[in-house]
């Protein structure tokens, strides 16, 4: 019943701000939840570069080997200049 509530109550809210923003709210609620996921698996954050090659690799239209060079050289650059893009 309480789940149920929850979910009227998110569906609302979503209307109300607009998805973007209720998007950005969940994402921070789930983060620490995420974390700690990981960190039982073992899993280590993704760095600079890996996450540059995700994001590229989302675009349909771009290659493989592309988006690795694109990662690459966001990873060299924050290496050299610690600074992110």
């Amino acid at each position: 019943m309480a789940s149920k509530a929850i979910s009227t109550i998110g569906k609302y809210a979503a209307k109300k701000i607009g998805n973007k923003t209720f998007d950005k709210a969940i994402q921070k609620i789930s983060e620490p939840y995420e974390r700690l996921k990981r960190k039982a698996f073992g899993i280590k954050p993704l760095n600079v570069g890996e996450r540059e090659t995700i994001k590229c690799l989302q675009n349909p239209h771009n290659s493989s080997s592309y988006c690795k060079s694109v990662g690459n050289t966001v990873r060299k650059t924050y290496h050299k200049t610690g600074k992110y893009k």
